[in-house]
């Protein structure tokens, strides 16, 4: 018997509200990487570290929430279920609590990272073993495990990509040159950029890797030889900086050795700037917004736009609709 009142449905459907970011390193390479570990029996996953000491080098433990009631927080469950009652298998710890499959890149990343670490596998021979087995997983989805630096005359190896090794092509497809002075406009391009998975050089998402480098040199080699193409943000402050003058002269530079564009402007005003071709073709910023420049931006990448999709239908159905 249906009920005589009027039935309001609303159905809504909202696809993705906040785009998550698309994995690199895939759940098959990540499956590969994870069972290679489990298959050594000699010794944990987390080598010679505690189990929550190294998972603290990896997730916010103390900032996760807890899935057993009698803890504050998931490092009370894990120490409760992983070590004192020793009820979840290594297998259920890192993919049905932790998630390893669907964690950020540079999560996972960290995660290798840490287990090659000289305090977690101090073994030199053991060491070499898991970088070289962790490669053979990482190449199919063009990552690589490449030594960056030395603590005690023991190595650290970092996760990066492929196409970021010298000699093995571009570290970025888009540097951003600008005055400070028109940095709103600019922060909101590269945000855009970076939410659709570019890779590019904007000094506010550089100032660990920027900290203690000789500023001259460096940003020198990142305007003249490590990007597919140089953002040029022209305005009156961009001609008169000091810094953006700088960055210019080594995206000159390479400019001229290259067969293809490499610098694209894009004018806040119609100051001149020294070097710059006046029949290069360029961007009227006047007449368009942040977010309809990083469109175009990511269109000469050759990249598609990963729009977020968000719809919502809503329908009200009265009982003289309903065919009983």
């Amino acid at each position: 018997m249906v009920c005589a009142c009027k039935l309001n449905l609303r159905v809504t459907a909202v696809r993705n509200p906040t785009r998550a970011k698309r994995l690199k390193i895939t759940e098959i390479t990540r499956q590969a990487v994870i069972d290679r570990l489990f298959l050594d029996a000699s010794e944990p996953f987390y080598g010679k570290s505690d189990l929550i000491s190294f998972l603290r080098r990896i997730w916010p433990l103390s900032q996760m929430p807890s899935e057993d009631s009698r803890f504050k927080d998931a490092e009370g469950d894990i120490w409760q279920h992983s070590i004192n009652n020793d009820d979840w298998t290594d297998s259920e710890l890192l993919w049905k609590r932790l998630k390893i499959g669907e964690i950020p890149d540079e999560q996972f990343a960290r995660f290798l990272e840490a287990r090659v670490h000289p305090l977690i596998c101090p073994d030199r021979e053991r060491l070499e073993h898991l970088v070289l087995s962790f490669n053979e997983e990482l190449k199919n989805d063009r990552f690589v495990m490449q030594k960056v630096s030395e603590i005690s005359g023991r190595p650290i190896y970092k996760v990066v990509p492929m196409d970021r090794i010298d000699g093995m092509g571009n570290a970025y497809e888009v540097v951003l040159s600008f005055a400070g002075e028109d940095r709103p406009y600019v922060d909101l391009v590269a945000e855009i950029l970076r939410d659709n998975d570019i890779e590019l050089f904007y000094d506010n998402y550089e100032e660990v890797s920027l900290w203690g480098k000789n500023l001259i040199e460096h940003l020198h080699k990142v305007y003249s030889s490590s990007a597919r193409y140089c953002v040029m943000f022209i305005s009156q402050f961009y001609a008169e900086k000091v810094w953006p003058t700088h960055e210019r002269r080594s995206a000159f530079e390479k400019a001229i050795g290259s067969k293809e564009e490499y610098i694209l402007p894009a004018r806040f005003d119609d100051t001149e700037i020294p070097g710059l071709h006046k029949h290069i073709s360029y961007i009227d910023l006047r007449k368009k917004t942040p977010k309809q420049f990083a469109e175009m931006i990511i269109q000469k990448l050759g990249r598609t736009i990963e729009a977020e999709e968000e719809e919502t239908l809503s329908a009200e159905i009265s009982d003289d609709d309903i065919p009983f």
